[in-house]
């Protein structure tokens, strides 16, 4: 064996990532109420208040929180916190700097 790095599997965080970070590739597969919700834990709302702004049940959001936690396959409410907020500064602002480079051009 050599002594350079150690071979890391595909799909594997790099070292010092955190756990949550691969997640972020999975929110496309969200559906689009997910979505909402899944921005909305950014914020730090509770099941209560993000059913008010939705416009449903705590039961409905409880459920969508759920399926959000499972298809990005994070297994606490505090690691989707954490990777919505990500998404919602880092990737969010980087998908507008995009859009408005293509329609200056």
């Amino acid at each position: 064996m050599s002594a350079t790095a150690p071979h890391t599997p595909a799909g594997a965080r790099a070292p010092g990532a955190p756990h949550w970070k691969p997640a972020l590739e999975r929110v496309g597969r969200l559906t689009p109420r997910e979505q909402e919700t899944f921005l909305l834990l950014a914020e730090g709302l509770s099941n209560e208040r993000m059913a008010r702004r939705l416009h449903v049940t705590e039961r409905t959001v409880r459920a969508h929180v759920a399926a959000v936690m499972e298809k990005l396959e994070l297994n606490s409410r505090l690691t989707v916190c954490l990777a919505s907020y990500v998404f919602s500064t880092e990737y969010a602002n980087s998908g507008r700097q995009e859009t408005a480079s293509r329609t200056t051009t």
